[in-house]
């Protein structure tokens, strides 16, 4: 995902969507990753759980970070890439 309001938007609707799977779906734990997101928060995606987990991050964080057990990797295949505005002169997200 591209950033924070990416990230957490994405969280809410897979968080939503298992709740309306109900019992017929194993539990699953959904934990964002991004810079401005607490180190401590950002610790439970190295804990070891008995639930599966579903880390939604950042294209830098998924590129940075190493997790044991991973079985699938989803790329949006959504970055932010830097544009020059001429308007403006400068450059922009």
């Amino acid at each position: 995902m591209t950033g924070q309001e990416d990230i957490e938007t994405t969280c809410l609707l897979i968080s939503e969507r298992l709740e309306k799977l109900g019992e017929n779906c194993p539990r699953m734990l959904v934990l964002p990753i991004y810079s401005q997101l607490p180190s401590d928060v950002q610790a439970k995606i190295f804990e070891k759980s008995e639930i599966r987990k579903c880390v939604v991050a950042t294209n830098i964080a998924e590129t940075s970070l190493t997790l044991d057990g991973v079985r699938y990797v989803v790329d949006s295949g959504f970055c932010k890439l830097k544009v020059y505005n001429p308007k403006i002169g400068m450059d922009a997200l």
